[in-house]
């Protein structure tokens, strides 16, 4: 990786892809890399960087604190690409250096998916230099300054055959273009995750320790094992994995539940995980909100709805959004009990996939 002291003054931008146009075929299996890597990123930012961007992690002064800034970067993607939409795996934060320099660090991360060929590949370099171009603009305004701040940028391969047969967790890629006397070349390190194939016994060593690791080794589970039906040993195997890394109760369950989003099973498995979790729940005295919840709240609808009780519906999804998300106001408990049955149920299947309250109530 380059030298931080050449590349990082004003900000640092943490870019992760998930965009599969590239690809030229279709996925075997429509995943969600988008909401668990938003998550996940979120819960173990630290330990993210420490594990794929260890020179970056040292220049940060994490006693600072840590901004997340989604609505920048929306805006920062609004302007790259109008109309396309939200992009949920995106990050934009804000940190603080350990030189104690007010400096700005911006941090921004997607999530690629497969690339193939060096069109591919060019295509996602540009648009690295795109967003980090963008970027600086918006900040050199903001700031209103002369020169725009310096943006570090880093790229996730979640899915990508090592580049150039890496057998390292980090390497570079370059954009470059050349027309006549003139040359354009932006260089920026990227991580790809399928480097860390060959070395699943580093991560099963590091993960009591960096739950990162578990999200690595779980994405390195579902892109060996694209056909569902083939996911459940998998599953099992990092389900005792975790329980065996000794972490506490309380953050048990967020890992838990970013592995079931990661590995998903086919919902004829999904029975089968559920009864050998719940076996290992009570081998080790812990329980989770997970598979075994949303089984749950599909049975407590089809019920609710079979009788006809709103009540009923309303009571289990409050009980549901209290359990994940903790107490909540009086004025989501009025909204959600005086709320009619069509209602009830949006919002019941949205609880399923929901990484925040808000979540549960979008339309």
């Amino acid at each position: 990786m380059p030298d931080l002291d050449r590349h990082i003054r004003d900000a640092v931008v943490f870019h992760v892809s998930t965009d599969d146009s590239a690809s030229p075929k279709s996925r075997v299996v429509a995943d969600d890399h988008d909401s668990p890597w938003k998550e996940a990123l979120e819960l173990y930012f630290p330990q993210a960087l420490a594990l794929l961007a260890s020179d970056l992690h040292a220049a940060i002064d994490w006693a600072a604190p840590i901004v997340f800034l989604d609505k920048e970067l929306q805006a920062v993607l609004r302007a790259s690409a109008p109309g396309g939409g939200r992009r949920y795996a995106d990050k934009l934060v804000r940190v603080q250096l350990v030189d104690g320099n007010e400096a700005l660090l911006l941090v921004h991360v997607e999530v690629q998916g497969r690339l193939s060929g060096p069109k591919a590949m060019q295509i996602f370099g540009w648009r690295m230099l795109e967003y980090q171009v963008l970027i600086c603009q918006r900040e050199r305004r903001r700031g209103k300054t002369l020169l725009p701040p310096r943006v570090y940028s880093l790229g996730i391969l979640i899915d990508q055959p090592p580049h150039e047969a890496s057998t390292r967790s980090a390497t570079t890629l370059t954009y470059r273009d050349d027309f006549l006397l003139q040359q354009t070349q932006f260089t920026f390190p990227i991580v790809e995750l399928e480097a860390w194939r060959n070395r699943w016994a580093e991560l099963d060593a590091l993960a009591p320790v960096n739950p990162f690791a578990v999200l690595i080794m779980a994405q390195l589970q579902a892109t060996g094992h694209p056909d569902k039906s083939t996911r459940l040993a998998p599953l099992l195997d990092l389900t005792r994995r975790l329980y065996a890394y000794g972490y506490r109760r309380d953050r048990i369950g967020p890992l838990l539940r970013l592995l079931e989003w990661v590995i998903r099973l086919p919902p004829e498995l999904e029975t089968e995980y559920r009864l050998a979790a719940r076996q290992l729940e009570q081998e080790h005295g812990m329980s989770y909100v997970t598979i075994a919840e949303r089984h749950g709240i599909a049975v407590g609808l089809e019920q609710g709805l079979q009788k006809g009780r709103i009540e009923g519906q309303a009571d289990l999804l409050l009980r549901m959004i209290q359990r994940r998300f903790g107490p909540v106001s009086d004025a989501i408990t009025q909204r959600i009990r005086t709320a009619q049955a069509p209602q009830l149920e949006i919002w019941s299947l949205n609880f399923v996939d929901a990484s925040a309250l808000e979540d549960v109530f979008r339309d």
